[in-house]
């Protein structure tokens, strides 16, 4: 066990030798408990947009307030720990920080189910993200360390496999259980299987040896914060790609937190059945997004250094027509053929955009590079879009209402009356469809940090 203390003596100057390093099934392990963490951490960020519906008719809230509930509450924290937390990681065994944060974020979920009104629940998804701003830049930076720079996209494809997998059980699992025993109850159970794999990294994962995959890199010492903001902004070619990546989750983000409350409002599905539909559709199209993304980047990449910007660029760009056409359907299987094509192409940036900043910065810079992209994904992506999506969901539902909206169907909050029925869901629809447009914009950046990818890549200062 690797983890009794949160000293890091891993300052060697130079790689592990051969002999030393570890072997293939326990890096295979490491990656794969990681993986399995990071599920049940999508799992517990999921769960709210499962539960859009369920919340928003006992706690009469507006689209508004769940997304708030479901992007500012947990970005804000998120946003103010995680650069502090990244560069303790630098220093300190990264493997005790992820560990307890896996707890931390366990327990607040499992803690958002005594919520007794929307207050509570706000506070209990703030600790959720108090928790996760602390796993995530130490998780890449030990992957990292796991793994040399031409595999490391595929590495991260197969963690990154975590958002498929956990979209799928948050969205049944929670689906299901809040048909049956109520939100309350859905929270508490996805909660409490992240106390065991937060046990599991402490006992079984060993700080790995600083740049043990990075030959010739001195990382003795710990290079200032602003050495890291300076290689962002000495990189064209990151900022691009940083900047495509952050509409995209900004799209993301906001689409996806919706779609179960759609899918319920648009065709009448139950919260089973639409919580089910959600997590099929952002398993397997999502899944092979992912590993496209990675191992195809990482394929085309050892050719061109530029396929590792275009693919995703393509992917972006797909998206587009295919959520439009898929909240235009008449049907919920039309609906559901377009939102699988489209979830095929949406996740390919992750991998290879996480595997472009890890290869630009030095061991002892990854951690928080990987801070400075969280947190603008988080507060940009997660922050804004859903609160934005559910702002322009309650606009465009008041223009869609013959009368005073907000005095006619406040006391069944939208969802009982027909004609209140009726207008929440052409509201979202039409919140949905404009929203999906950001996928070009995301689009056309990726493609812009294609063209000085590979000189940026193989600059050293």
């Amino acid at each position: 066990m690797g983890t009794s203390t949160t000293a890091d003596t891993s300052t060697s100057t130079a790689p592990l030798a051969a002999e030393k390093r570890p072997y293939r099934p326990y890096t295979a392990w490491v990656l794969i408990l990681f993986a399995l963490v990071s599920t049940f951490s999508f799992v517990d960020r999921i769960i709210v947009q499962v539960l859009v519906q369920p919340i928003k008719a006992e706690l009469h809230v507006s689209d508004a307030k769940m997304g708030f509930l479901g992007g500012m509450t947990f970005a804000v924290l998120y946003a103010l720990l995680s650069i502090p937390i990244a560069r303790l990681a630098e220093r300190k065994n990264r493997v005790a920080i992820i560990s307890i944060s896996t707890a931390l974020w366990s327990l607040a979920t499992a803690v958002s189910g005594f919520a007794s009104n929307f207050t509570h629940l706000v506070f209990a998804r703030i600790g959720v993200g108090v928790g996760e701003a602390a796993g995530g830049p130490a998780t890449t930076s030990v992957i990292a360390d796991y793994f040399p720079r031409q595999q490391r996209a595929s590495a991260m494809a197969i963690y990154g496999l975590a958002v498929p997998l956990g979209a799928l059980i948050g969205g049944s699992l929670g689906g299901f259980i809040a048909l049956h025993w109520g939100w309350r109850a859905a929270f508490l159970v996805v909660g409490i299987p992240g106390v065991v794999l937060a046990l599991l990294q402490w006992l079984t994962i060993r700080e790995p040896a600083r740049g043990q995959n990075d030959p010739g890199i001195d990382v003795s010492q710990t290079p200032p914060f602003t050495a890291v903001l300076r290689r962002f902004r000495t990189r064209p070619a990151l900022m691009n790609i940083v900047f495509g990546a952050t509409i995209s989750t900004v799209a993301g983000y906001g689409v996806n937190y919706f779609l179960a409350a759609y899918l319920s409002r648009r065709f009448g599905l139950n919260y089973a059945q639409a919580g089910l539909l959600v997590g099929l559709i952002s398993s397997v199209p999502a899944s092979l997004s992912f590993l496209a993304g990675g191992f195809l980047s990482d394929w085309a990449g050892r050719r061109r250094a530029y396929w590792y910007a275009l693919i995703p660029a393509l992917g972006s760009a797909l998206c587009a027509p295919f959520y439009i056409s898929a909240v235009r359907a008449d049907t919920w299987v039309i609906a559901t053929a377009f939102l699988s094509i489209a979830a095929m192409c949406q996740y390919a940036y992750i991998p290879a955009a996480a595997a472009i900043t890890q290869n630009m910065m030095e061991p002892r810079m990854r951690a928080s590079a990987t801070a400075v992209t969280g947190l603008i994904y988080t507060l940009v992506g997660q922050g804004l879009g859903p609160l934005m999506v559910g702002a322009l969901s309650d606009h465009f539902t008041r223009r869609a209402f013959a009368g005073d909206f907000n005095w006619s169907c406040h006391a069944d909050a939208g969802v009982v009356s027909v004609a209140c029925g009726q207008a929440t869901s052409t509201g979202l629809e039409t919140a949905l469809t404009l929203w999906a447009l950001l996928y070009l914009w995301s689009g056309l950046h990726l493609a812009l940090g294609s063209r000085t990818l590979g000189r940026d890549l193989a600059r050293k200062d």
